[in-house]
């Protein structure tokens, strides 16, 4: 009698997937037939009119597991996987959809802690996006984020930039889905704020009751997703951090993504040209930056000059003339989002071509535009130094082969490792990368970055799983070393060409239904599912089907909506298969209990008779009439059964 909106109990809640119009119309009835008898109907009805529901992509988001070895190893697959990790960014940021994945790179293993390589991580992520998954033929996502083991982090998770494009984050129990929310916030461009979200929300498919057990209702009082320091059950969204996010132009559709089949969102091919990537920390308290060894990019696009900036850098050839100069924003990234004040260190990250009009880069340097003052500089030493693939075969020490020692036609499956070796003429640190291409050359996907040459010149080795690179396509297989002194780099292949791998399953998670629910008979079941493939990255909807045990096959796609599942408690199974013929499944259980949501009374004189058998024979076949008894859309033999079970 006296309805309160933050009880759920007191509202109608609708779920709808609203079709593609500037002008949606929306209409509410209750009781339309009169079959509850009230003193007044003229309020029984409701509009909501002139309604605009803009086409909006699928986003693509890939997911790194980082190894992270000073503690806990790889983050539980359970927390970060699509429909628990991506929870509550599913539930605020509402996009055509996300194709939420992991990363077809694996996992990357980090060996300093996170709380003195906050930065570094961030490039590395940033590489990760911008150079080696379109290096691998994937399309550049949208963003890329790392989760990390637990929370090792002082800061719970740090963007690069605000807006960016990387983030980092945690999986502590209590804050692990909210802190991937508000740092993704970050790169849509949001700042910390002190909101409350001033309306309440709802948490429509309830998609964290699991695992948090949280009320599907959002009171007024929860902080906004961007309020910093919070704990997931304290948050929600502000309307006005929704808004920004949602009219950002990486969820816009285009002409090329104007649909969700196939395309996983992301529409970047691989273009640019060889670039230098240029990165390092900023340490603001001390007023300098302080850069990593440099590493070549075979295909990327040059950072563009934000006139905002607040450096600028140069580079300069071997006569120290003036290549190529560009103004960055290094200020943006300070916010700690324990909230804790302002960060000291942040990351720097940019893209020069390695060669311009025919002049390589020989040297670079970074001057703060206010003061004037050089921050940063590296140089390019006089000898370059020299790397080699030593070794590969079956991670176990009489199976590793040195050159020209492997049988090409047999595949290397599960654990491979890697031997090489390098050595610098000018006693430089020397950092290496593993790359390895699937088809004689044309894509190189990243077995592992940042890896330390310890010793000048000795054998060092890296094991991988095949299961988290593609399958070779035949014995196309090749392994290289790069190698960077700071601006030299070279590569060392190994020279012939392996089979590695023997194809993997695709990845497919239950988004909705949540575990072990009870529905009522004939009420809406949500079918949402991410199917993503090594190979095929996003499967597309024919490849992904939904069956139960009691009503069999229940449609295909990542998204649709169910009414008529029987009285009983049902397995439903989900199947991804990729173009290889392999197949995934996951079930969920959910319960279906019985009800009478129609009256074989038709008339409603409290008798079923003739009179109710002549307005059912008078609606034989039509659609939307009280007696379609059983709601399948149409009045036909099953109503009549119905009625005459319930004659008198």
């Amino acid at each position: 009698l006296v309805p309160n909106s933050i009880n759920e109990n007191d509202t109608l809640n609708f779920f709808c997937v609203p079709p593609q119009s500037s002008d949606v119309d929306f209409f509410v009835t209750v009781n339309p037939l009169r079959t509850v008898v009230e003193s007044d109907y003229a309020n029984n009805s409701g509009a909501a009119l002139n309604k605009s529901f803009l086409c909006r992509k699928m986003v693509e988001l890939a997911y790194v597991s980082i190894n992270y070895t000073p503690s806990g190893g790889e983050p539980p697959q359970n927390m970060v996987a699509p429909g628990t990790g991506d929870a509550f960014l599913r539930g605020i940021y509402k996009t055509g959809d996300w194709n939420y994945h992991r990363s077809p790179l694996g996992a990357l293993t980090w060996t300093s802690a996170i709380n003195n390589s906050s930065s570094s991580l961030l490039n590395k992520l940033n590489d990760i996006r911008n150079t080696q998954i379109p290096a691998a033929g994937y399309p550049k996502p949208e963003f890329v984020f790392g989760w990390l083991p637990g929370n090792p982090y002082s800061g719970n998770g740090q963007a690069s930039g605000i807006p960016s494009a990387v983030a980092f984050g945690n999986t502590e129990a209590s804050r692990f889905q909210r802190t991937f929310a508000h740092e993704i916030g970050h790169c849509w461009g949001e700042q910390h704020n002190s909101l409350t979200i001033g309306t309440v929300g709802f948490d429509v498919l309830s998609q964290l009751l699991d695992p948090l057990a949280l009320p599907p209702v959002m009171i007024t009082t929860k902080k906004d997703v961007m309020y910093a320091g919070q704990l997931t059950n304290a948050a929600w969204v502000a309307p006005g951090t929704f808004n920004d996010c949602i009219n950002d132009d990486r969820s816009a559709c285009t002409s090329d993504n104007d649909s969700l089949e196939g395309g996983g969102g992301a529409s970047d091919s691989p273009r640019g040209e060889r670039c230098l990537r240029i990165a390092g920390e900023y340490q603001h308290d001390r007023g300098v930056i302080v850069l990593e060894q440099s590493q070549r990019i075979d295909l990327a696009e040059p950072t563009t000059s934000d006139p905002a900036g607040d450096v600028i850098v140069s580079a300069f050839d071997a006569g120290g003339q003036l290549l190529t100069s560009i103004r960055m924003r290094t200020g943006t990234a300070r916010e700690c989002c324990s909230g804790n004040g302002l960060l000291s260190r942040t990351p720097f990250y940019a893209l020069l071509p390695e060669t311009v009009a025919g002049k390589s880069i020989a040297s670079v340097s970074v001057k703060d535009i206010v003061s004037r003052k050089v921050i940063a500089t590296q140089a390019r030493s006089a000898n370059a130094p020299t790397a080699a693939v030593t070794a590969i075969g079956s991670a176990m020490p009489k199976q590793v082969a040195g050159v020209g020692g492997v049988d090409a036609a047999a595949a290397l499956d599960g654990d491979v490792e890697v031997r090489w070796a390098a050595s610098d003429a000018d006693g430089d640190a020397l950092t290496a990368m593993l790359l390895y291409s699937p088809d004689g050359g044309d894509a190189w996907v990243p077995l592992s970055v940042n890896l330390s040459n310890e010793i000048s010149g000795a054998e060092n080795s890296f094991v991988f799983n095949t299961s988290n690179v593609p399958q070779s396509i035949g014995p196309n297989g090749i392994v290289k070393v790069r190698v960077s002194d700071g601006m030299n780099i070279v590569d060392g292949e190994f020279p012939v060409g392996m089979m590695f791998g023997l194809g993997t399953p695709p990845d497919v998670n239950i988004i909705s239904p949540n575990a072990n629910i009870t529905v009522p008979q004939f009420a809406s079941v949500v079918l949402q599912a991410s199917a993503w493939d090594m190979d095929d990255q996003l499967l597309p909807e024919s490849s992904v089907s939904w069956t139960s045990d009691i009503d069999g096959a229940l449609g295909t796609g990542r998204l649709f909506v169910v009414n008529r599942l029987s009285p009983g408690t049902h397995t439903l199974t989900l199947t991804g298969t990729d173009s290889s013929g392999l197949s995934q499944i996951q079930e969920v259980t959910l319960t279906v209990s019985a009800r009478d949501v129609r009256s074989s009374d038709l008339d409603f004189d409290g008798n079923v008779d003739a009179a109710d058998l002549a307005i059912l024979l008078g609606a034989w076949g039509s659609a939307g009439s009280i007696a379609d008894l059983n709601l399948d859309g149409t009045v036909n033999a099953a109503d009549l059964a119905s009625l005459l079970g319930d004659w008198n």
